[in-house]
């Protein structure tokens, strides 16, 4: 059977920070019932093979789609990254990443066509921002950048640290100064992972002191923006005028998800039920 409007919306991530993109989402679409997988048993999916976060990615989809979802969301750019084809190819619904939306935004955002991308190491070395930003501009250059040690800084809470501070700069002088040549032009940043955003703010402060003036993508409003549309084009908006519930399944240690998801949200999950897909 086809889907119908009053079916959630499924959104699946590697952990916790697709939280992000679930809170920029119910921000756009408050109307809709959400069912949101962390796969916390088996995070990061950074540092998998293709081939894993495919399997990965494919269980996730597997049980958002058994608890009746109308479409899904990769809210992890490594899965997007890797998954999305295989997800698409798999399933009846509709899938989307966030790795698309991001780079529509930072296309149309930037003025010199230059534009940085920061992320996991295996969302860097897919090359699949790359590839997006030069389907929409072939003339827009692209200069990426791993910076493996934001997540852990963010899931650790140390977001507002010195530490995070120190982290931030060197990684940001890395991408600018040191990485590529005409770094220097860059004028629009991809924060091309979910945990990301909550780095932000900090992020915008070290580039200002370094007399940057930087616009920040996040996939976030993006992907949210690209959904209402999905959804509109196919007559799947929720009607209903209250706001939408969000459950939320995690596959290892509800508690501890909770807590640290408090960092990623205006109105973080209080709770969250234990699956097991393994």
């Amino acid at each position: 059977m086809p889907p119908s409007p009053q079916q959630p919306v499924g959104i699946f991530d590697s952990g916790i920070g697709g939280l992000t993109v679930l809170d920029a989402i119910r921000q756009i679409l408050p109307h809709e019932d959400y069912i949101y997988l962390g796969d916390t048993a088996r995070v990061p999916y950074g540092n998998r093979t293709p081939q894993t976060i495919i399997r990965y990615a494919t269980s996730c989809a597997r049980q958002l789609v058994a608890r009746n979802v109308k479409t899904i969301v990769i809210a992890c750019n490594t899965a997007s990254a890797h998954a999305i084809d295989a997800l698409r190819q798999t399933f009846d619904i509709p899938v989307l990443g966030v790795i698309t939306p991001a780079s529509q935004l930072a296309t149309h955002t930037t003025h010199s066509g230059h534009i940085g991308v920061i992320g996991t190491r295996a969302t860097i070395q897919s090359h699949s921002y790359e590839r997006a930003i030069q389907t929409i501009n072939p003339n827009t250059h692209v200069h990426s950048l791993p910076c493996p040690l934001f997540v852990p800084l963010v899931e650790e809470g140390w977001a507002n640290s010195q530490v995070a501070q120190l982290v931030v700069q060197q990684y940001m002088e890395q991408l600018f100064n040191n990485t590529y040549e005409h770094a220097d032009l860059i004028d629009t940043l991809i924060l091309g992972c979910t945990h990301y955003p909550v780095l932000k703010p900090l992020i915008h402060d070290v580039l200002t002191s370094m007399h940057k003036h930087v616009a920040l993508c996040d996939s976030g409003t993006a992907t949210a923006n690209q959904l209402k549309q999905q959804l509109f084009t196919s007559h799947l908006l929720n009607p209903q005028t209250s706001t939408g519930n969000a459950n939320y399944l995690v596959t290892d240690d509800p508690e501890l998800f909770t807590a640290i998801g408090k960092s990623f949200m205006k109105s973080p999950p209080d709770t969250a039920t234990h699956i097991d897909i393994s």
